[in-house]
């Protein structure tokens, strides 16, 4: 039984593409190791080596941003922090962590997923109002607090972003989101055709720039899986497949198994 990688591989020999001019895109870097040998395997001519990396690095080189530490942005944040926080309301670095973690890996879920983010912090806002309604005419001092510290979380989002922007910095989500707001400069500067193949589920920021990709006619995804998760309408595992089927485009390719 041959492997995914082989079946890919062997459906592109029967297409004839020129392998140079191709760019793999795999889950990890661990898979391109695995890439190249079959690819060594196969091919019988000497070629100039495709390019083949994981979707990290295609996303960082899209997004022209290097991916920083946590420590650092852990800084960074505060940075901002007690920039926007007059100095009464300011937390030291040790209280400030216990929550600012938490904070960034929401920032890190917006952006994977190009959730507006001035709609959901509005949305959290109106949430924690609600909470502290109160049939009492004034808040409390650490309600009032509470509360600030929600209206301001937009304001903490901009500067912080803006400021590893500045800086060509990002955590994860960022460098997703900043490499789909970069995605229609790069489709406009390349002529390179990009093999998608071994993934899973997707976030909505890689969903989007590989659509886009096809929809130019620059890259073909091939999907993995068992034909009875696809046939089965009612299963689990296929819906997420099942769903990018119904697209509809000639450039995704479903290898069956099983």
């Amino acid at each position: 039984m041959t492997s995914f990688i082989q079946d890919v591989i062997d459906d592109l020999v029967t297409k004839e593409v020129n392998f140079s001019d191709l760019v793999f895109i795999l889950p990890s870097r661990r898979a391109g190791v695995f890439l190249r040998r079959t690819l060594s395997f196969t091919l019988n001519q000497t070629i100039f080596a495709p390019k083949i990396i994981s979707i990290e690095s295609f996303v960082e080189e899209l997004s022209d941003l290097k991916a920083t530490t946590n420590t650092e942005l852990l800084f960074e944040f505060y940075n901002v922090y007690i920039t926007l926080t007059p100095e009464k309301e300011r937390e030291t670095f040790e209280a400030f962590t216990k929550w600012a973690q938490i904070i960034l890996q929401d920032f890190n879920e917006i952006d994977r997923y190009l959730i507006p983010q001035k709609k959901i912090f509005d949305y959290l806002k109106a949430i924690k109002n609600l909470e502290h309604w109160s049939l009492q005419p004034d808040k409390t001092e650490l309600v009032n607090s509470y509360l600030k510290f929600w209206n301001k979380l937009n304001d903490y989002y901009n500067a912080f972003t803006q400021s590893l922007i500045l800086k060509k910095q990002g955590y994860q989500g960022l460098l997703y989101r900043q490499a789909y707001n970069n995605s229609q400069a790069y489709i406009k500067n390349t002529d390179k055709h990009h093999v998608f193949l071994g993934f899973n589920a997707l976030n909505q920021a890689e969903e989007n720039i590989i659509q886009q990709l096809l929809q130019n006619n620059l890259a073909t995804i091939y999907w993995d899986t068992d034909k009875q998760f696809m046939n089965n309408k009612i299963h689990d595992a296929g819906l997420f497949l099942r769903q990018h089927k119904k697209i509809g485009t000639t450039l995704m390719t479903i290898i069956l198994i099983g």
